[in-house]
């Protein structure tokens, strides 16, 4: 067994100690109170500390099971998805009848987003939901140069 194997980076430990060998994260866990050290995340952690010691598992593994570990004790939620949410506008039917009139009246996508005060991709996707998906750009690009501009412009004056 080598408790003195090094984490790539250092564990700041709530004892104001700094770990970097598995022999320190040990010395901290056998400190900790019977009822936290019996913990799911403590026992998980224990079971990666002893695998990188063996050399039988990752010491990443080991690291990761401590600072989850530390987290719970710390009360910090850690967020799994960082991506900001935002709140969903439902469409009106006004709304609805609009989009179904510009697409059939040819409007590109970007003319709608603006038209409905929308982003591009739920107009898209409303427009593919409501059974009226807005053409593809090779089957515009078929279309009569004439015919496009008056679509446009009849789109423009709506």
């Amino acid at each position: 067994m080598s408790w003195d194997l090094e984490f790539a980076e250092p564990i700041d430990l709530p004892n104001n100690v700094v770990a970097t060998t598995l022999r320190q994260v040990t010395a901290y866990i056998s400190e900790l109170p019977d009822a936290e050290q019996n913990s799911r995340e403590w026992q998980n952690a224990r079971q990666r500390i002893l695998d990188a010691a063996n050399q039988v598992g990752s010491i990443w593994f080991a690291r990761i099971a401590i600072i989850q570990a530390l987290q719970r004790d710390r009360g910090n939620v850690v967020r799994r998805d960082f991506r900001p949410r935002f709140r969903k506008r439902s469409w009106s039917p006004e709304e609805l009848t609009l989009l179904n009139k510009l697409v059939v009246a040819g409007a590109s996508p970007g003319t709608a987003a603006e038209a409905l005060n929308r982003t591009e991709e739920t107009v898209r996707i409303k427009a593919r939901m409501i059974g009226c998906p807005f053409p593809h750009r090779n089957e515009i690009k078929r279309r009569p140069q004439a015919n496009r501009n008056v679509l446009v412009s009849s789109s423009d004056a709506t």
